[in-house]
């Protein structure tokens, strides 16, 4: 298994919506790249497993887990949220699906 996508978490915990100025404030998102094997999810396994068949689900295997806290994956110049994280013995996978 090849890891040679480069994938970056993005985490904007920091920034908070200001209501009164119409404003985010906080820190700018910060992103941190990993390199990771992506996979698109067959549609006899996304059936099986979610119910449900979308063509915008891909599966993002790390070869040692990201610990730190995220909540968003963003491949190439596309944004996906995770639906799904599994942490196997020495590894991550996390199955990530686009907003839309």
């Amino acid at each position: 298994m090849r890891y040679d996508t480069p994938v970056f978490f993005v985490s904007d915990s920091d920034r908070r919506y200001d209501p009164d100025s119409g404003a985010w404030s906080g820190d700018v998102p910060g992103e941190v790249k990993r390199w990771a094997n992506v996979s698109h999810v067959s549609a006899e396994r996304q059936q099986v497993v979610f119910g449900d068949v979308r063509g915008d689900r891909f599966v993002v295997r790390l070869q040692r887990p990201y610990t730190a806290g995220f909540s968003s994956v963003r491949i190439g110049s596309d944004l996906f949220y995770p639906e799904r994280v599994r942490l196997p013995v020495d590894a991550m996978c996390i199955t990530v699906v686009s907003n839309g």
